[in-house]
C-alpha cells in the first residue's frame, strides 16, 4: 500500500516539472505556502475556522486528484515507483535519466496529461477555498502565519479535533 506521504511527494515532483506558473497551485495543493514572510498576520477565530474547513475540503480533493494521477500514470504503462525514479532523474541535472525509449514516451505522455489538468485543478482548488469564505491570498496568508506561529497551529489543531469529534 502506498503511503500518503509517498503520494504527496510523487505528485509534488510531477507538478514541479518546469511549471513555474504553477507555484501557487502546488503550494495550495500541498499546503506549502510561499516563502514570503508576512508581518504578524492577525487571524480571527472565524478566519481560522474558514481555513480549517477549506483545508479539509482541499485535502479531500487532493486525495481524489492524486488517485486520478496515479491511475493516469499506470494507464501509460508505468508503475508509480518507476515514474518517480524517472521524474527525480529528469529534474536533477547531475543525474542521468536511465529509461528505455518506451518508458520515456510513457513518462512524457503522463506528464503532458498531468500538466493539461493543472488549470482546471487550480480553478477547482481556488473555488473550494472561496466556497469556504476565503480568497486564495487570505488562505495562503493564514497558512504562512500558521507556519511561524505555534500558538496558532495549536489553536487550529484544537479546532479541527473538536470538529472531528462532533461528526
Amino acid at each position: 500500500m502506498l503511503s500518503i506521504e509517498f503520494l504527496k511527494r510523487t505528485i509534488k515532483n510531477v507538478l514541479m516539472l518546469k511549471l513555474n506558473h504553477m507555484k501557487n497551485f502546488i503550494l495550495a495543493l500541498t499546503l506549502l505556502f510561499s516563502a514570503v514572510t508576512f508581518a504578524q498576520t492577525e487571524v480571527s477565530d472565524a478566519d481560522l475556522n474558514k481555513f480549517a474547513n477549506a483545508y479539509k475540503a482541499v485535502q479531500m480533493e487532493n486525495q481524489e486528484v492524486q488517485q486520478e494521477m496515479i491511475d493516469m500514470i499506470k494507464k501509460e504503462g508505468l508503475e508509480i515507483n518507476r515514474f518517480q525514479s524517472i521524474q527525480q532523474a529528469s529534474v536533477n541535472p547531475e543525474q542521468k535519466v536511465e529509461a528505455t525509449e518506451v518508458e520515456m514516451k510513457s513518462y512524457k505522455t503522463a506528464v503532458s496529461k498531468i500538466e493539461k489538468m493543472q488549470p482546471q485543478l487550480q480553478k477547482e482548488m481556488s473555488q473550494i477555498i472561496q466556497e469556504n469564505g476565503l480568497t486564495l491570498d487570505r488562505y495562503q496568508e493564514i497558512g504562512a502565519a500558521l507556519q511561524s506561529d505555534q500558538a496558532l497551529q495549536q489553536k487550529l489543531q484544537t479546532m479541527m479535533m473538536k470538529e472531528q469529534t462532533k461528526g
